[in-house]
């Protein structure tokens, strides 16, 4: 029993800890050129994203 308390605990300070520095990670991560082209490149398959920005452009 103390041991799933303490999972649980553990758990949520770390999705507060996320939470709270969640720009940074994003920028941190973002700045990594892989990790950035991977994300543009599933943001991009999400429906109406690509038809939104190809019109937007031309």
């Amino acid at each position: 029993m103390r041991y799933g308390f303490m999972k649980w605990l553990l758990f949520f300070v770390g999705a507060v800890l996320v939470y709270q520095n969640r720009y940074k990670l994003l920028n941190m991560i973002l700045g990594m050129k892989f990790l950035r082209s991977i994300a543009v490149r599933g943001f991009m398959k999400v429906p109406g994203v690509r038809e939104k920005f190809v019109q937007d452009l031309f």
